[in-house]
């Protein structure tokens, strides 16, 4: 979890982890459950909503 030179959000890190996670990477879903240690219940739960969008858009315009 690198990221140097960008904005921290962990919004969005925990919205990749997920779908990245939904396809089976241990990685990710372990990454996801350290991001979500420094979020909120509402931060979460935007995530997941984020993720869900995502996916529907075939992941244009994330």
């Amino acid at each position: 979890m690198e990221g140097e030179g960008v904005p921290q959000d962990n919004t969005y890190a925990h919205m990749w982890f997920n779908i990245s996670a939904s396809n089976e990477s241990e990685k990710a879903a372990m990454n996801r459950g350290i991001v979500a240690k420094k979020m909120t219940e509402d931060q979460i739960a935007q995530a997941q909503k984020l993720a869900r969008e995502c996916v529907k858009k075939n992941y244009k315009d994330c």
